[in-house]
């Protein structure tokens, strides 16, 4: 993946040298990165939209199998949401695709934070091993962020040794308020360096709370395991990001501050350049009256076709292609699953 790389470390380099601080060259790093997962961000964005038209269908559907919870139920209520969402044309994981296109460009960050010496200051492993033997230490060449301090401080034979070897090339200032962002954040000595995972956590967590309210997602919004799943995922993922961030370098903890920016940034400009339609409860109740009369027709239509009966219980449609006698009779029986000549049959007997 070296040559993967290459070109990360160069687009990086060349950021580095136009600002002349490795915390501004992240900055813009970040926002290059952005902009080319746009079109993603706004296929995202149109899918949200596509939810929110699909919510009051959504909410008659919930409204239609309330107080059921046996599995045949649950079963046929998640099928025929998926088979609603497949009919709109919307794929409730598209959403997932901009998340998993950005870890790759995280751990190629992460590599390249940690080896500027081959894919900043694009040194050979000769060059690097040389430099090792100028310092006199033997340079890990998989990280090598622990040696920048002692090259950077190197004096006399071994300053001179080290110029020679590198030429041209120059080591990026990792610096910033005076915190060397190439240290790995540690309680062990305070700094300002310790901002930064919180801040990295902080960002994270504001990320998520604003994105789901541009969206226009209420915060009781589904089921109770639903809401679960998301108290949990607002707790777990800002502290996953401390402790990454205390696992590795400052820069990428800065970074990850840089991501969450821009994502805030342009999740704001999506919610006002493609706003997501709201609907009043009143509207809601329409809608349902309108899909309730597109449906009644179309039993009128099918009335002289076979009907396939439910193996569960009578659904709704059921007993509305029974006459009215019939229905009573099975509620007062209490009898679920039984086809319509069987109902006859009983009030026969009776």
């Amino acid at each position: 993946m070296n040559w993967l790389y290459n070109i990360f470390g160069t687009i990086l380099s060349f950021f580095n040298q136009i600002t002349g601080s490795y915390a501004l060259a992240l900055v813009l790093y970040a926002l290059v990165f952005k902009i080319v997962f746009l079109p993603f961000s706004i296929k995202t964005q149109k899918n949200q939209i596509a939810m929110a038209k699909l919510r009051p269908k959504l909410a008659k559907i919930e409204k239609k199998y309330a107080g059921r919870t046996d599995r045949a139920t649950l079963q046929k209520k998640q099928q025929e949401i998926m088979e609603m969402q497949q009919k709109e044309g919307y794929n409730p994981l598209s959403g997932c695709l901009p998340l998993l296109l950005q870890l790759p460009l995280i751990i190629f960050l992460y590599n390249v934070i940690r080896r500027p010496l081959s894919f900043i200051c694009k040194l050979s492993e000769t060059q690097i091993k040389d430099i090792g033997a100028a310092i006199g230490q033997e340079i890990n060449l998989k990280d090598q962020i622990p040696y920048i301090n002692s090259i950077k401080n190197a004096t006399g034979d071994a300053a001179e040794k080290i110029a020679e070897i590198m030429g041209d090339a120059k080591l990026p200032s990792f610096d910033l308020f005076g915190v060397n962002l190439a240290d790995v954040p540690s309680f062990q000595s305070f700094s300002l360096l310790l901002l930064i995972p919180v801040l990295a956590a902080a960002s994270q967590w504001l990320t998520m709370w604003l994105t789901r309210k541009w969206q226009g997602a209420p915060p009781t919004a589904g089921d109770a395991q639903s809401q679960m799943s998301m108290r949990m995922m607002d707790v777990m993922m800002p502290l996953m990001t401390v402790w990454f961030c205390f696992m590795m370098p400052g820069m990428l903890g800065l970074y990850w501050i840089y991501q969450s920016v821009f994502s805030i940034l342009q999740q704001y400009i999506l919610s006002k350049a493609m706003p997501l339609p709201k609907y009043t409860d009143a509207e809601i109740r329409e809608m349902e009256k309108a899909e309730r009369e597109k449906a009644k027709a179309q039993r009128a239509a099918m009335q002289s076709q076979p009907k396939v009966k439910s193996l569960h219980y009578i659904d709704d449609d059921d007993y509305d292609s029974l006459p009215e006698v019939k229905k009573q009779t099975s509620e007062k029986k209490g009898v679920a699953g039984l086809s319509a000549s069987e109902i006859k049959d009983d009030k026969d007997k009776k």
